[in-house]
């Protein structure tokens, strides 16, 4: 009930009139027993409206949640209010939970550096219902203290305000104090003040260059779409999702998600990583109108939809769920239509506005085979199969495609008996003059397990590179020590780096605001938005967007290409080897 409350009340954030921003704003604690009616009551809005000027909270109060409430003394005469301060009348103004700085700074003529200066509080960030003192235009100071020395750093391709903000550790609201030019965007060749630097002899600016060399990873995995906001256009977002699920509905397990998770929690959790990336876009100044509309998981619900208009001058619809009735809403509507999760149907089905933001599964075992092609340096090939007449044709496919890689040497195949590999078969087709690279062709347990245990008797006697086309439910009861002694090698659509700044301020930024640490549904619902709202800003649309560059965000890599049949399909695989520290590396 915790999930469906908290859902329909970020309905009523982005869908709701915003009746109660007409008067003027304070704290207000919460008393024992008191509750969302009682409260609107008594402060003459409706439960609607107090819902949605408090977008945390839920109709179950706890004692002492602080909340915002009208101010009862003020009045009807809007957010602005003259008063009386030390240094003569100046305007006040009480943050609203959708402000930012980029908005409040544009409705008093006046710069985000200005706002600052008279606000040092909110350089940690706005937080709803903060009043704000509104200086005078062109009273802010131009200058910052020269004797203070800075580490800085020269804006080049694909930086942005969140990424910058995360690597230096430094809010936003600080960045555009040091550097009041950011008001206007970011442009190649700047050179931005990050943060003071505590001890300058002991300490260096670091050069992007050196930055990069270090960073390796984080440079690969930023790809080649530059960010570059237009703040001036108001991009129009429908998130069509199955929200209103009925009891039937909501035990229902489909093919498309875990066991574990029925559809009302993949939906719940796709939603919220959603809203935060909607927010952390308004906070870099964009203006996203978006419309949370239920599709009912239905089609001719769906049909009312459109007959209403309600995708009208949509930029972009993320969303149904079911690449099923994606697909039949493109052929309905222009706007371009996002499907957010893979469909064993979605190879067979195109449409010139349809949007493939997950890969197709034989896309994994291409791009791992690519790679190694390109890699290869004459090592012995060890093929490893379970001998099972299912997998016999990926097991030649993959042989015979082996075969065509320029100067190979030797392939061996090696196949279990009873699900059982053994370690002398293997060890007869090693090699202790060069690396040896064991391709595992299998998604059966047991015999993972086996190949993975044979293969930890050798690692001392041989140089051995395992390698499998998915890291699936095969190894969920392989220890990752032992991968990471066999060098282990794999594809995967999905991969967290745990020493990213922008994962860690992420998870916790969601756990914050949630109370939960975000599922893989969520993860995809910050991604995919952020990339679509991204590229939108960034190309003026969505199909100039897609064809604009890959993207890497929280966990997903985004790497667009029209198919033959007009859809655009994501190719964004990463390629990725465990070492002896446990650490995953990005090889692609």
């Amino acid at each position: 009930m915790k999930r469906i409350a908290l859902l329909f009340v970020f309905l009523f954030l982005f869908s709701a009139i915003a009746i109660a921003q007409q008067k003027k704003y304070v704290s207000y604690t919460v008393k024992k027993g008191e509750t969302v009616k009682s409260i609107a009551k008594a402060y003459h809005i409706t439960s609607k409206d107090l819902l949605q000027l408090n977008p945390d909270i839920s109709r179950n109060l706890a004692p002492n949640t602080v909340i915002i409430v009208p101010n009862l003394n003020f009045g009807k005469e809007g957010v602005k209010q003259e008063v009386k301060v030390a240094n003569g009348a100046q305007k006040k103004y009480v943050v609203f939970p959708k402000d930012t700085l980029y908005g409040i700074s544009k409705k008093f003529g006046i710069t985000i550096e200005e706002l600052i200066a008279a606000n040092p509080q909110i350089a940690d960030g706005l937080k709803p219902g903060m009043e704000l003192i509104i200086p005078e235009p062109g009273s802010a100071p131009t200058k910052t203290n020269d004797t203070v020395t800075y580490e800085l750093h020269t804006v080049v391709k694909d930086d942005t305000m969140y990424n910058l903000s995360n690597r230096y550790q430094v809010s936003q609201a600080e960045l555009l104090r040091l550097n009041p030019e950011l008001s206007g965007g970011l442009k190649l060749g700047m050179t931005l003040k990050m943060k003071p630097v505590k001890n300058w002899s002991a300490t260096k600016a670091v050069s992007n260059e050196n930055r990069f060399d270090n960073e390796k990873n984080i440079a690969i995995r930023r790809g080649a779409f530059n960010e570059n906001f237009d703040s001036s256009k108001e991009i129009n977002l429908v998130i069509l999702l199955p929200y209103n699920l009925n009891k039937s509905s909501d035990s229902t397990k489909t093919d498309n998600f875990r066991k574990s998770n029925s559809l009302l929690n993949v939906v719940t959790d796709f939603h919220l990583g959603a809203t935060m990336a909607i927010d952390s876009l308004r906070n870099q100044g964009l203006s996203v109108k978006v419309k949370f509309i239920d599709s009912e998981n239905s089609t001719p619900k769906i049909q009312t939809i459109i007959n209403r208009n309600e995708l009208k001058n949509a930029d972009a619809v993320i969303g149904p769920l079911y690449f099923d009735n994606a697909f039949w809403l493109s052929k309905h509507i222009d706007a371009p239509i996002v499907v957010p999760f893979y469909s064993k149907n979605q190879s067979a089905n195109s449409a010139n506005n349809l949007v493939k933001a997950a890969p197709d599964d034989e896309l994994l075992q291409s791009e791992l085979l690519r790679y190694l092609e390109k890699s290869y340096q004459g090592e012995n090939i060890v093929v490893i199969n379970d001998g099972e007449s299912g997998s016999q044709t990926k097991l030649w496919q993959i042989v015979n495609r082996l075969k065509t890689f320029k100067n190979v040497q030797n392939i061996s195949v090696v196949k279990s008996e009873f699900g059982y590999i053994s370690g002398g078969n293997i060890a007869k087709r090693l090699t202790n003059t060069s690396n040896n690279l064991v391709i595992l062709v299998s998604d059966e347990m047991v015999t993972t397990a086996s190949a993975v245990n044979s293969l930890k008797g050798l690692v001392d006697k041989f140089n051995i590179t395992l390698i499998a086309l998915d890291k699936g439910k095969n190894f969920d009861s392989v220890d990752n020590n032992l991968l990471g002694q066999l060098n282990f090698i794999c594809p995967t659509i999905d991969f967290l780096d745990v020493d990213d700044a922008n994962v860690n301020y992420f998870y916790k930024t969601y756990q914050e605001k949630n109370f939960a640490i975000p599922s893989k549904y969520a993860l995809k619902g910050f991604d995919i938005t952020y990339d679509v709202l991204a590229r939108i800003a960034t190309m003026g649309t969505l199909e100039m967007g897609l064809a604009a560059g890959k993207s890497s965000r929280i966990s997903t890599l985004f790497n667009y290409d029209r198919n033959l049949l007009g859809s655009f399909e994501n190719h964004g695989v990463f390629i990725i080897q465990y070492n002896k520290s446990l650490t995953p590396i990005i090889l692609e």
